[in-house]
């Protein structure tokens, strides 16, 4: 199965907002990190009776920066996972319109087709009964030693009719042709 143009977009983004996602991640991380070692920094100039005031602050700013930085990624990756549905909902409405289409195609060449039998059988049933006429433009009429003709007459046999359909005595019609 080939992916519609629709999913290929839809999978295009969505790798995208995952490499920003782990970006993301990673750069928490490292705030994580950083926090990390602030407190520990903390822990030891509190215990030596040093000024902790500014490190608390730096570490507040870097834990507010880690808490943005997991719910932008949160979000990045909600969105994308949203994008793919939607995608995906788009992709089975294409696909079931060509589905639709196609099935209308076939019922409209189906009903030339029955069409086409049904003239046919009719037009086979008229030769048998001797009351088809069809006309032809620009006839020239020739005798077999090669005169013109104002008329003649011609046998006409029809072929794929069988005895079950009609009496032997209605298969062949003469026709009077004039020119």
């Amino acid at each position: 199965m080939s992916l519609s143009g629709i999913m290929t977009k839809s999978l295009l983004s969505a790798n995208s907002s995952m490499q920003t996602a782990r970006v993301q991640q990673s750069a928490k991380k490292q705030m994580d990190g950083r926090a990390g070692v602030l407190n520990a920094e903390i822990n030891l100039d509190g215990a030596r009776g040093g000024d902790t005031k500014k490190k608390q602050e730096a570490l507040e700013e870097t834990k507010k920066k880690a808490s943005a930085l997991e719910e932008t990624a949160i979000n990045t990756l909600n969105s994308a996972n949203e994008d793919m549905k939607k995608a995906a909902k788009e992709d089975q409405e294409v696909q079931r319109a060509e589905k639709a289409a196609e099935k209308k195609k076939a019922e409209k060449a189906a009903e030339k087709k029955k069409a086409a039998k049904e003239a046919a059988e009719e037009r086979i049933e008229k030769i048998a009964e001797g009351t088809a006429i069809e006309t032809v433009d620009a006839v020239q009429i020739t005798s077999p030693d090669g005169k013109m003709q104002d008329s003649a007459s011609v046998d006409v046999v029809v072929d794929s009719v069988t005895p079950s359909t009609v009496s032997a005595e209605s298969i062949g019609a003469k026709l009077d042709i004039k020119a």
